[in-house]
C-alpha cells in the first residue's frame, strides 16, 4: 500500500485535469508524477488482473467448456466498449464513487459471484447464472477501467498514441505480475489490484480521510479473504456438486490453465476438480483408472509406460504395479503439485521408485523425445477446449503411434457411451482408426463410458481382456472387436487440427442441458 501514499503527497499540486495540458511544456515536467498518466497506468494494469480472476472464477461457475471461455471473455471486452461509451456523458466527479464501488466489487468478485450461483442453484435456476452473470460482466468488471483512456484525450492531457502506450505498459505489467507472483495464490495478486485501485484514486485527487479509510478496509478485508474464499467456494461446491454437508475446500487455486480445486468430504474421500468439472474422487473416476491403467498393465507387464496427464495419478499406481518404469507428462505444474500433495492415498507418490513426473506440454514432450513405450495411456479432461481436444486427433495419436514398441499400446477413455448415435465416442474412434490397425473397445458399466485399446499389433485378444475384467469385478460389459468398432464408427470422420468443431458441440451440448 506504500504506492498509494507517494501518489497522495505528490498529486497534491497537480492542476485539474482540465488544465493538465499546460503542464507538458514546464521544465520539470520530466520529474513529476502526473495523475493522468497514473490513471491510465493502473488502469491497464488492473483490467489484466481482474480478467484473471474473472475468467478464472467464472469458467468454473459455469463448468468451463470453450464456449463458456468465449462467452466469459466476450461479456469482458463488451465491457471496454461499455466504458468507452459512459466517457461520453459522465463526469469528473463521478469518477471517485465508481472507483469505490470498483475496489468493492472487484475485492468481494469471486465471494458474490458464487453465492450468487449457489443460490439461483438452490431454488432450481441455475441456468439463469448463465445469462445473469455474462450481463453483470460488462457493467460492473470492465467498463470502469476503459472510461480514462477517451475521457483524458477529450480533456486534452495526452495524445491517443501516448495514453494508449502507457495503457499498454501497464498491461505488460499486470502480465508479469500473474507470471512472476500469480502462483502466490489470489490474496497476493488482490493486495497488487488494491494498490492500483488506491493509486487511481489518489490521483482522482480524493481526501486523504477517505482514501485513508479506503486503504484500510480493503487491509482488513484481504485479511479475512481467505477464510471467506475458502467458505464460498465449499458452499458452492455442496450446493452444485452435491457433496456431503462437512465437506470442506482442502485447496483453490488459479493456475496458468485453469481452476484446480480439492474438496474432502466427512469420510475424508477426496475429490479433484478442474475449471468447477470432476476429474477424480467419485467411484467411476477409480474404475477408470482401472480399466485404462491397471488392466493393460497386467496384460503387457510393459517396461516402459507414460500417462498424459497427471490428474490423481492414481492410475500411474496401478500401472506401476505391473511395469518397470512410468513417466507422468503433465502440462500443469499446480495439477501435478495438488496430485503429489493431497492423493498420496490414491497414488502413493510419496512411496514409488519406478515413477517420474515431466512437466511439459504432452505435444512438445513426444516430439522431443527418443523413448519407445510398451504403454501409452491418456488421463486428460474430455474434449471440452480446443486444448483438450488437441489430445484426442489424428495427428496426436500419430505422434503417439510412433513411440510405441511393435506390440505397444495406447489405451483411451472415448469421454461417453460408444454407440451409432454418439458422435464424440464415435470421432476419437474414427482417429484412432486413421491410425492404428486394430481398435478394441470396452465399455464398462461401472465407469459409466467407453474406452479403446489401440495397437498396430494388439500383443492381447477379446478372452484375455475379459478374464482381466472379471478379475477386477466387472460385470455387464460389452466388448467390439475392430471389425465391429469399424461399423459402429461408419462415417465419422477422425478429429483434426483443422476440425475442432467437436469441441463447440460439446460446449453447446453441456450448457444446453442447463437448460433442460
Amino acid at each position: 500500500m506504500m504506492t498509494v501514499w507517494v501518489w497522495v503527497m505528490t498529486i497534491k499540486s497537480v492542476p485539474p485535469i482540465s488544465s493538465l495540458s499546460s503542464i507538458k511544456g514546464h521544465p520539470a515536467w520530466h520529474r513529476v508524477i502526473f495523475a493522468p498518466l497514473a490513471l491510465i497506468f493502473f488502469s491497464g494494469m488492473n483490467l489484466i488482473l481482474i480478467q484473471w480472476v474473472l475468467v478464472r472464477e467464472l469458467t468454473a461457475l459455469l463448468f468451463g467448456t470453450e464456449l463458456v471461455i468465449l462467452l466469459v471473455s466476450a461479456a469482458y471486452f463488451a465491457g471496454i466498449s461499455v466504458g468507452y461509451r459512459l466517457s461520453e456523458p459522465i463526469r469528473l466527479n463521478h469518477l471517485k464513487p465508481l472507483a469505490v464501488f470498483t475496489l468493492i466489487v472487484h475485492l468481494s468478485l469471486p465471494i458474490w459471484f458464487r453465492l450468487m450461483v449457489a443460490g439461483l442453484a438452490a431454488v432450481d435456476a441455475y441456468s439463469v447464472a448463465f445469462v445473469l452473470l455474462l450481463l453483470l460482466t460488462p457493467f460492473v468488471i470492465s467498463a470502469f477501467y476503459s472510461i480514462f483512456l477517451p475521457l483524458l484525450i477529450k480533456q486534452q492531457s495526452g495524445s491517443l498514441a501516448e495514453l494508449y502506450g502507457l495503457e499498454l505498459v501497464g498491461s505488460i505489467c499486470g502480465v508479469a505480475i500473474l507470471v512472476l507472483l500469480g502462483g502466490l495464490g489470489l490474496q497476493t495478486v488482490y493486495i497488487l489490484y488494491s494498490a492500483g485501485v488506491l493509486a487511481i484514486l489518489a490521483s482522482l485527487r480524493l481526501k486523504r480521510t477517505w482514501l485513508t479509510f479506503m486503504t484500510v478496509v480493503a487491509s482488513l478485508w484481504l485479511v479475512v479473504l481467505p477464510v471467506l474464499n475458502t467458505w464460498s467456494n465449499t458452499l458452492w461446491f455442496v450446493q452444485l456438486r452435491n457433496l456431503p454437508a462437512g465437506s470442506k475446500t482442502v485447496f483453490s487455486g488459479y493456475s496458468a490453465y485453469q481452476k484446480v480445486d480439492v474438496l474432502e468430504t466427512p469420510s475424508g474421500k477426496r475429490y479433484l476438480y478442474l475449471d468447477g468439472l470432476e476429474h477424480f474422487g467419485s467411484y467411476s473416476g477409480e474404475r477408470l483408472n482401472v480399466v485404462m491403467g491397471q488392466i493393460p498393465a497386467a496384460l503387457l507387464q510393459p517396461q516402459n509406460t507414460l500417462v498424459v496427464g497427471a490428474g490423481s495419478m492414481q492410475m500411474e499406481a496401478l500401472i506401476a504395479e505391473h511395469a518397470r518404469y512410468v513417466t507422468t507428462v503433465e502440462l500443469d505444474p499446480m495439477v501435478a503439485e495438488v496430485s503429489q500433495r493431497y492423493f498420496t492415498r490414491y497414488n502413493h507418490m510419496d512411496s514409488l521408485t519406478n515413477h517420474r513426473l515431466t512437466i511439459d506440454d504432452a505435444k512438445h514432450f513426444l516430439a522431443n523425445t527418443e523413448a519407445q513405450y510398451d504403454l501409452v495411456a491418456t488421463d486428460v479432461p474430455a474434449a471440452f477446449s480446443i486444448q483438450t481436444a488437441t489430445l484426442y486427433s489424428e495427428s496426436f495419436y500419430q505422434s503417439i503411434a510412433d513411440h510405441l514398441t511393435p506390440q505397444g499400446v495406447l489405451a483411451v477413455g472415448l469421454t461417453s457411451t460408444f454407440a451409432p448415435d454418439d458422435l464424440v465416442s464415435r470421432r476419437i474412434t474414427a482417429s484412432l482408426l486413421a491410425v492404428f490397425d486394430e481398435v478394441m473397445v470396452i465399455t464398462a458399466p461401472s465407469v459409466g463410458w467407453s474406452f479403446a485399446y489401440a495397437s498396430n499389433d494388439m500383443p492381447f485378444d477379446r478372452t484375455e481382456v475379459e478374464t482381466a475384467l472379471q478379475a477386477r469385478y466387472e460385470m455387464g460389459y460389452v466388448i467390439y472387436d475392430t471389425l465391429a468398432v469399424q461399423t459402429v464408427v461408419g462415417d465419422a470422420e477422425p478429429i483434426t487440427l483443422d476440425s475442432m468443431d467437436i469441441v463447440l458441440r460439446v460446449s453447446f451440448d453441456r450448457i444446453r442441458s442447463r437448460f433442460e
